[in-house]
């Protein structure tokens, strides 16, 4: 596949399409499922979905993405949360870089056994019952917790897993919110990991009516957080076709805009520069694709520039 992907960029002139994985998080399934070290080699980005650690399956209460082990928590047990999980994929063989953090935008609900027994590890009867809109029992979107906390229920800090749960009568949910997140992020960045990945946009509050917080609360503190939050780039309606056949000689730029000009030995504006795209100081809707070291002429659809905070062509 990685190797169709390139045969396609060199081909379109286009960088080459991602080779991504959702991997498991739980030492077993790694083990019995991966060889990690053959797999990184191939995939650009492992995508650890890092959060149903705990859930109704089980009788006792338990955070979905505890970011450390529990001081309850004992033999396997100790394996499940986020710290455990993404070290054990980098200790057997997985670089860093390409291991992206799961992100869960829902949590986990349970029945209590007794309403005055409501922490962590507490014993319940099951499920919780199924929210208005997920209609699942035991499952519940962010902006159903948001509404379940607007009506009442004690919000409390889960501070040896870094991670919130909340409680009104019998019902218990175990979920993440902005200062998890937050603090998760800052982890992530602290032990070099690549980045983070979502499950899911449409379980955050899309809407901005559940939780006060605006349009996606959980979504954009992550990407604040992560640095990536600061734009918000638009693909045009119609981007132009993709190049098929690239110029004879490299074209190196030429004062005047995107035409080019001579080849400049043949080395031109990429000479030496990594493969991707490059803004044209004096022509906005103009920028140079650099692949391989071979320069290309590209410009925008009329109307747009190229923008280099998303490497592509935007409004104005």
């Amino acid at each position: 596949m990685q190797a169709a992907f390139e045969a396609e960029a060199k081909q379109s002139n286009c960088p080459r399409l991602m080779v991504t994985a959702a991997v498991s998080a739980t030492k077993g399934t790694i083990d019995s499922g991966y060889q990690v070290a053959q797999v990184s080699q191939y995939l650009d980005y492992l995508h650890v979905m890092t959060y149903d650690f705990h859930g109704t399956w089980e009788q006792q209460t338990g955070e979905n993405s505890p970011l450390y082990k529990g001081p309850a928590d004992q033999g396997a047990m100790t394996d499940f949360n986020v710290n455990y999980a993404m070290n054990y994929w980098k200790s057997s063989g997985a670089p860093a870089e390409k291991l992206l953090v799961g992100f869960p935008t829902y949590g986990h609900t349970w029945t209590l056994a007794n309403p005055s027994n409501n922490g962590v590890g507490a014993p319940a009867t099951g499920a919780g019952p199924a929210g208005p809109f997920t209609s699942q029992a035991g499952f519940w979107a962010y902006y159903e917790i948001c509404t379940f906390i607007n009506q009442g229920a004690t919000q409390a800090w889960d501070a040896p897993q870094d991670v919130p749960y909340a409680y009104k009568d019998n019902l218990w949910v175990g979920y993440d919110n902005e200062k998890s997140f937050n603090i998760k992020v800052q982890w992530l960045k602290q032990n070099n990991f690549g980045g983070a990945m979502v499950w899911t946009i449409d379980l955050d509050d899309f809407s901005g009516t559940f939780c006060n917080q605006g349009k996606y609360p959980l979504i954009n503190t992550l990407k604040t957080a992560l640095g990536t939050g600061s734009t918000g780039c638009t693909a045009p309606a119609n981007p132009l076709p993709p190049v098929t056949q690239a110029p004879a000689q490299p074209n190196p730029p030429s004062g005047g805009g995107s035409s080019g000009g001579s080849s400049s030995g043949g080395s031109g504006f990429c000479a030496g520069k990594a493969s991707g795209l490059y803004p044209d100081a004096s022509n906005k809707n103009h920028f140079w694709h650099c692949l391989n070291g071979v320069t290309y002429n590209q410009n925008c659809q009329a109307g747009l520039v190229f923008d280099p905070s998303c490497s592509c062509c935007n409004w104005p």
